[in-house]
């Protein structure tokens, strides 16, 4: 399934709304309120000249996990990613990349979210933590 901006229904249904997420081929595997699930498929288009996952690769994945989470809480207002923090862990360079996106805090309009990548479920490839702004709607 693609990732869609904002947890909105209404993209979600239209086919033509792509994300820079879908761009790099990553799909939503699960979302609920607490926890965002996606996966990428490592391709060698991902790959930086080492042969590894380029590191934004691994910021892009978990950029927009992270953010996701925090738009299916605000599906009408807009989200913005205000820090990134991001320690690369273990190389990878085939199979399937997995993020875990999940709160560590929220408060009113800002939200402290952790993101994990595995390649698949076990190996720690990258670990993240960011703020995340909800936004006001213009009047």
């Amino acid at each position: 399934m693609p990732m869609y901006p904002g947890g909105n229904a209404e993209t979600a249904t239209d086919a033509s709304v792509r994300t820079f997420a879908d761009f790099i081929g990553a799909k939503l595997v699960r979302a609920d309120e607490d926890e965002v699930v996606a996966e990428l498929a490592i391709e060698p288009h991902h790959w930086n000249l080492a042969r590894i996952v380029h590191g934004g690769v691994y910021m892009s994945l978990l950029d927009s996990a992270m953010g996701l989470l925090v738009s299916l809480h605000y599906p009408n207002r807009p989200v913005v990613t205000t820090n990134l923090n991001i320690h690369f862990t273990e190389p990878a360079s085939e199979g399937t990349l997995v993020c875990k996106a999940k709160f560590i805090h929220r408060a009113r309009s800002t939200m402290t979210v952790e993101g994990r990548v595995y390649l698949g479920e076990e190996r720690l490839c990258a670990h993240a933590t960011g703020s995340f702004r909800v936004l006001k709607l213009p009047s």
